[in-house]
């Protein structure tokens, strides 16, 4: 069976996860998929090699035994594309990726590709999308976040460059579909798609269980220390509040699993947020799940010794209270290995909304 290239129109689009809900469907119907992401952007040391995030990921969470380097073969660390266009010489590169596949091939069925960002991402060290799918001889599924005129447009673009390097495009998955626009772009969006010469393969709902994240992760993204809590850094969060007003006025904006961002020198709102927590009458509906401090301000040993002794996770940082507002806007969390219930959710919603049998039919022809 020829390899599955998963691509994407941008960052986010949900690759990853689209990939998880494969593995899991492939697994199932009797098939031992292999994954490999040749070229890694994020990357941490694992196992003592510089591995592709997503590439620890499924290394982990679906028990891979390959080398993990030859899940990730190419990790672009800082100076990498200076070094490369001062000595130009992708042969050696692609012989990493090339040996690195087949040595995958060897021990799977097939094997899942997992590409970075749009087709021309890679291009300025000569390893763009298209040209490692072509590479590898593998043919492509898109991923693109819901939507009929932008996506379209952006997919158009990403067609036009596989088209260049003679690389088959079985389809595109447009991803996190909003409901309330869910049965419009079902509709329209094959027409669209079958206008720019593609076809959709799968229409997948925006799923906010798969977007919420812990305050540890939070912790843990931006290297904010740990103030107290630590037994409860994996409460999810739903809803963030900046808590720079009265309590009276903060209260009518916290909902359920609430991170609430303050200054530390603001008491009152720390104490709300402590009310909330031992409140019996606000649990079921009100409920702040963790808590950031800015500012550098740690509260006075009064204040502090209330929170250690409450089960609120509290992290506290030198930053002022824009700053961490704004790296909390649009944020994004990769599933980890051991989210098992996100990793779980992507195969239901994979299996329900992607035609999986017209993706294995044009690998198999």
């Amino acid at each position: 069976m020829k390899p599955l290239y998963i691509s994407a129109t941008g960052q986010d689009s949900g690759k990853t996860a689209v990939i998880c809900g494969l593995i899991q469907h492939l697994r199932k119907q009797g098939h031992n998929p292999g994954y490999c992401k040749p070229v890694g952007q994020r990357y941490v040391m694992y196992e003592g090699h510089s591995v592709d995030e997503d590439a620890v990921l499924t290394h982990i969470a679906f028990g891979f035994k390959d080398r993990p380097q030859d899940m990730s073969p190419i990790a672009v660390a800082d100076g990498f594309t200076a070094r490369f266009i001062t000595n130009p010489d992708v042969s050696s590169l692609e012989k990493q990726i090339t040996d690195s596949y087949e040595r995958l091939k060897a021990q799977h069925s097939m094997v899942i590709i997992e590409g970075t960002g749009h087709a021309g991402v890679g291009s300025c060290f000569g390893l763009s999308n298209a040209r490692v799918a072509q590479m590898l001889g593998a043919d492509v599924v898109i991923v693109s976040a819901g939507g009929i005129g932008r996506p379209i447009d952006e997919i158009s673009l990403s067609l036009a460059l596989f088209k260049q390097y003679n690389v088959n495009v079985i389809g595109v998955i447009l991803n996190k579909i909003f409901p309330q626009k869910y049965e419009k772009i079902k509709s329209i969006a094959p027409k669209g798609l079958e206008i720019i010469g593609t076809k959709l393969v799968g229409t997948i709902p925006y799923d906010s269980d798969l977007s919420y994240f812990s305050i540890g992760q939070v912790a843990e993204e931006f290297g904010y220390k740990i103030l107290c809590g630590e037994k409860s850094l994996s409460n999810i969060i739903e809803h963030t509040v900046v808590a720079a007003m009265e309590p009276q006025n903060v209260l009518k904006y916290i909902d359920k699993n609430t991170l609430i961002i303050t200054p530390g020198d603001r008491i009152d709102n720390i104490l709300l947020t402590l009310a909330l927590s031992e409140s019996i009458d606000f649990h079921d509906k009100l409920c702040s799940d963790g808590l950031i401090l800015t500012g550098g301000l740690k509260p006075d040993s009064t204040i502090l010794s209330l929170l250690l002794k409450s089960s609120i996770p509290v992290l506290l940082t030198d930053e002022d209270t824009f700053t961490v507002t704004a790296k909390m806007k649009d944020l994004h969390f990769k599933i980890r290995a051991d989210d098992r219930d996100k990793i779980a959710r992507t195969y239901e919603l994979l299996k329900d909304n992607v035609d999986t049998d017209a993706i294995l039919q044009n690998l198999s022809a």
